[in-house]
């Protein structure tokens, strides 16, 4: 039987954190030779990581790790390549996207040596395989949810020789894409495994225990272009821009040294037309500033004064002026 390493990161969410255990160490307790658990915590301050494994049965096979400092949640991520076992599938679960009470053994029984990518859909009701070349872009595994975390399993055989690029590009929010990325550029063509998400997500927790900064990824998912086949690395360039470019801009100075790397690397592969894009947005930006800056505020405003059909028209009008 294959095996299946699970590498939890995890940081300043204890409770999150406790519900995602209470319902994943019962299902590994007696699979101690075919499932391994890694916790990883990014040095929280609201609690002691060792303290949090005290209300669980021990067991050999889940460990918990500290970090010696906060290394960030995209490096703390790109660990569990390192960690992973060339004969594992790695699945990289989050805090919060609670696991169904029988994902685990339903996980193993579907794992297959020969598939490189899993993938957890949505809308779909029994497993498929697909055989995708790199050649046809990216994107059609990015519907198949491959860029979530918590929705997908990397066969080590088939990426043990890129998983460098997870540090590499770590900065562009999506580490463990860029490993895909990488693996299948190297292997031409990767055969997937789509299974129905409902069988393996329960739910997902709240995050207001430690909510989730997405300025880095608006500034930097670009840096990922590099691995993309040369016509999707151009009209991705172009379509990102038109879509985030208003938030690449509004969120420079949070990391000014990226964001110039990021409208170099969309300049080099979108052409002249991203260079448009990027002066247009970048215009867009300083109007769109005052709202940004104030959006939970007014979206909390128009949910009180204004209809349900008239706030989804506003939230239309939001994706056109500001991007999505």
């Amino acid at each position: 039987m294959a095996k299946l390493f699970i590498y939890l990161p995890t940081y300043n969410r204890p409770n999150s954190l406790c519900k995602q255990l209470s319902v994943l160490i019962p299902q590994v307790k007696n699979l101690q030779e075919d499932v391994r658990v890694l916790i990883s915590d990014n040095d929280s301050s609201k609690y002691i990581a060792k303290d949090i494994l005290q209300g669980f049965a021990h067991l050999e096979n889940v460990e918990i790790r500290q970090n010696g400092g906060n290394i960030g949640a995209n490096a703390n991520i790109a660990l569990g390549f390192a960690f992973a076992r060339p004969e594992e599938f790695l699945w990289i679960l989050s805090d919060n996207d609670i696991i169904s009470p029988n994902a685990v053994s339903y996980l193993l029984s579907t794992l297959d040596k020969k598939i490189d990518f899993y993938c957890f859909v949505n809308d779909i009701e029994t497993m498929s395989e697909k055989d995708y070349n790199w050649q046809s872009g990216w994107q059609i595994p990015m519907e198949w949810r491959m860029g979530l975390i918590s929705d997908a399993l990397y066969n080590m055989e088939s990426v043990r020789e890129v998983v460098g690029e997870a540090f590499y590009f770590h900065n562009s929010s999506f580490p463990h894409l860029a490993v895909a990325c990488a693996a299948a550029r190297k292997k031409g063509s990767s055969r997937f495994r789509l299974l129905p998400r409902q069988n393996i997500s329960a739910e997902e927790a709240s995050s207001d225990e430690q909510p989730t900064d997405y300025s880095l990824a608006h500034v930097c998912m670009p840096l990922l272009v590099p691995l993309f086949p040369e016509w999707e690395a151009r009209s991705f360039s172009r379509l990102w821009l038109m879509k985030h470019g208003i938030q690449l801009h509004y969120n420079k100075s949070k990391h000014l040294h990226l964001y110039i790397q990021s409208k170099s690397t969309l300049r080099h592969y979108g052409g002249w037309w991203a260079g448009v894009i990027l002066w247009v947005t970048g215009l867009a930006a300083i109007i769109a500033s005052p709202y940004l800056k104030n959006r939970n505020a007014i979206i909390t405003k128009l949910k009180k004064y204004i209809s349900s059909s008239n706030f989804e028209r506003a939230k239309r009008a939001r994706r056109i002026l500001c991007g999505k």
